[in-house]
């Protein structure tokens, strides 16, 4: 079994269906964690929407879906006239087309956004869409763990943590001690026990899709 954890996605509909169709899961005994951000800004977020629903469906508690700040914006836009104009400016009208466009509405699927995890741990390592504080994810309040874009200055040294968020132009390793290392499609690495691994690679800026594939405590990046 692997684990495949994929970075922002954001309304790429064809770069995530390219991005499985190079991976190749097993839909049976696979997991896949999904970092959060999967809509707004791309022009295909209901397509993105409909297929991470029906793998959500198909692998049941495999599937791991985590809350990014534009899923946050989303959940308060119905709510808050602030909230509503923050997310039309950052790519939330593009959502509404999209949805419109196959009669559809976000609000429709609000129990299936708000059920969505804040971070998701395991013994060797941690998934959260933006950072973690001082004292664990545990701890951290949840514009800490969806939007804190410290993580990336590398000066995180607690447990490994897979981040998205704040796009970059390769998938970095950082020991929080100052060493970056991008890291190189068809290479395999050791999985480390600490530091930082970032996977948003800027797929909706004419960048990068990329996800990292974990097995038998070794992992590589995949990219298209």
């Amino acid at each position: 079994m692997k684990t495949i954890i994929i970075g922002d996605i954001h309304g790429c509909y064809k770069q995530l269906s390219r991005l499985f169709h190079k991976i190749r899961p097993d839909w049976l005994q696979d997991q896949v964690i999904f970092l959060g951000d999967l809509m707004d800004r791309g022009p295909q977020s209901w397509e993105v929407f409909d297929l991470v629903r029906k793998i959500r469906l198909e692998m049941g508690e495999r599937c791991i879906l985590l809350k990014g700040n534009h899923e946050q914006m989303m959940l308060g836009a119905d709510r808050d006239r602030m909230m509503m104009n923050l997310w039309y400016a950052n790519g939330g009208e593009k959502t509404v087309r999209s949805f419109k466009k196959h009669g559809d509405q976000t609000w429709n699927h609000r129990g299936w956004f708000e059920q969505m995890r804040l971070f998701y741990e395991t013994e060797e390592y941690l998934c959260v869409h933006g950072g973690v504080g001082p004292d664990g994810a545990e701890n951290s309040g949840e514009d800490t763990l969806l939007w804190d874009r410290s993580m990336v200055e590398g000066d995180y040294g607690g447990k490994l943590a897979v981040i998205g968020h704040t796009p970059i132009s390769r998938p970095v390793y950082l020991d929080g001690r100052g060493h970056r290392m991008e890291l190189e499609e068809g290479k395999e690495y050791p999985l480390p026990g600490t530091g930082c691994i970032c996977l948003d690679t800027g797929c909706v800026f004419g960048g990068y899709l990329t996800a990292m594939v974990v097995e038998e405590g070794k992992f590589r990046v995949a990219a298209v």
